[in-house]
This record gives C-alpha cells, sequence and structure tokens, in this order.
C-alpha cells in the first residue's frame, strides 16, 4: 500500500482507535511490552507508528520515541498531541517508508523497536524484521504486532455466521482489512518467530491482544463504561495467557538480540 492510502483513511483510523475495540489494542499492547523494557530513559523507535498513540504513552514514561512513517499527516497529528500533552521534546518525527530502515538509523541506535501493525501490508516480512534487529541495541527489546490469521475463521464463523468464508479463510494467504479496504498479507505467530530467529533475535514473549472482544457480538455493549471495564480487566489477565493467546485477534512477539544455542 502507498502512503495516499493511509493518508486517505486516517480519519477512519482515527475512529477506529476511539472504539472500545480501538483502546483495547493500545492498553494491552502497552501492559504486554512494560515488563520487558530494558529500563527509564530509554530511546525507542516506533516503526509504523502513525498519529503516535503508542509513542505518546511511552514518552509519558519518560522514554525518547522517534516516531516513523510513511504517512506525513499522520507524523504531523502525532506532534501536535505530543505537543498538547507536554511531551513535544520527547517525541520526534521521520517520514521514511519500511525499505529504509536500515539506512536511516543508526545500527543498534534504540534500546526499544515497536513495529506494530506494519508485518501484513509489507511483501516480505522476514527482511523487514531484519531491519529491526540492526537498529535494536544489544540489550535491548523488539516488539511486533500483527493481526493473527489463525483467528479470522473462528471470527468469521461466530460472528458473521459465514461457515463458507470462514472454511476459505483456513488456507487463504491473505486477508482484507475494513479500515483500509484492502487485501493485505496473513500473518502467521508461528512464521513471524522463525524470522525473529532468522533475524537473531530470541522470542521472551507471545501475548495476545483482543482475546474475547471480537468474539462478543454485542458492540454496542462494549461502550458502555463499566462493561468495557470488566472487558478489559478480562482482556488484560487474559494477554498472556495460554490457550487464549493463540486466537487473539491480534498476536504481540517480543524478542531480545541473541538466539539461544
Amino acid at each position: 500500500m502507498t502512503e495516499s492510502v493511509f493518508d486517505e483513511k486516517l480519519a477512519t483510523f482515527r475512529q477506529w482507535q476511539a472504539s472500545p475495540w480501538g483502546k483495547l489494542r493500545y492498553t494491552t499492547a502497552a501492559a504486554n511490552l512494560t515488563p520487558h523494557l530494558p529500563g527509564t530513559g530509554l530511546r525507542i523507535l516506533d516503526v509504523a507508528g502513525g498519529n503516535g498513540l503508542d509513542a505518546i504513552e511511552l514518552a509519558a514514561r519518560g522514554h525518547h520515541v522517534t516516531v516513523a512513517d510513511i504517512s506525513a499527516p499522520a507524523l504531523a497529528q502525532a506532534r501536535t498531541l505530543a505537543e498538547h500533552q507536554g511531551l513535544g521534546d520527547l517525541i520526534d518525527t521521520r517520514v521514511i517508508d519500511a525499505d529504509s530502515l536500515g539506512n536511516a538509523f543508526r545500527h543498534n541506535g534504540f534500546d526499544a523497536v515497536l513495529c506494530h501493525n506494519l508485518l501484513q501490508y509489507v511483501p516480505d516480512a522476514g527482511t523487514l524484521i531484519e531491519s529491526l534487529a540492526s537498529v535494536v541495541a544489544p540489550t535491548g527489546v523488539v516488539s511486533v504486532i500483527a493481526p493473527n490469521a489463525d483467528a479470522d475463521p473462528l471470527l468469521t464463523a461466530v460472528r458473521n455466521l459465514d461457515l463458507t468464508e470462514a472454511l476459505r479463510q483456513l488456507d487463504s494467504p491473505t486477508r482484507h482489512t475494513v479500515t483500509y479496504d484492502t487485501e493485505t498479507r496473513a500473518c502467521y505467530a508461528d512464521q513471524v518467530t522463525t524470522d525473529l530467529t532468522v533475524a537473531g533475535l530470541r522470542l521472551v514473549a507471545h501475548c495476545g491482544i483482543r482475546n474475547v472482544c471480537d468474539l462478543i457480538v454485542d458492540d454496542e455493549r462494549k461502550h458502555d463504561p463499566r462493561f468495557f471495564a470488566e472487558l478489559e480487566r478480562l482482556e488484560l489477565a487474559m494477554a498472556t495467557r495460554a490457550p487464549y493467546i493463540y486466537t487473539a485477534r491480534f498476536f504481540q512477539l517480543i524478542a531480545t538480540p541473541g538466539v539461544l544455542g
């Protein structure tokens, strides 16, 4: 996908971020990552960080975050949001595509590297992960999030009662994203784990995001503050527990440099 698609759909994406399921994506991702961050006052690179919601959370904790994205309008929103929250000095933005990461940033230059919801849009996830590995410090951490293709047949069958489509998805190499109305690569946690290993990274955590939210058909109820609070509490409790992580809507893999022998 080109930057024009992300630019055109930015308003739609912001609506998704403001939804209960969008909020769960960010709160759970932060909770999963926090125990693995190697200290305070870190240098963090947020690849495809868009309008900066992950970055703002990290900057609020005292980390310095560079947000890299191909969408200039999204990065402008990130800067505005940072300034409004008094975090402008802790957030930088760079307009850059995924293919240029290795050349754009210093080797081993970051204590943490985030790549949240980009893998499905690139033709070669392995090459991108190698770029992430090249810019993380030897004592750093890499966090990767992607839609879990293993969850799609289950969700399609339960939510949409479309058993034919669920059967097709079992072996389909692509998925359709509603937000951007386009086809993307199907991403599987085991394959991405292999890509991390090949790039010299060791998996330290396999987490799930939205383990039950998407199975609840009544979306209106998720807007009720009391119900949402209970849902968020449950999601956070399930985020690191098998077997729920294997059918969560997103997988989050956290890795560090150095493959075990």
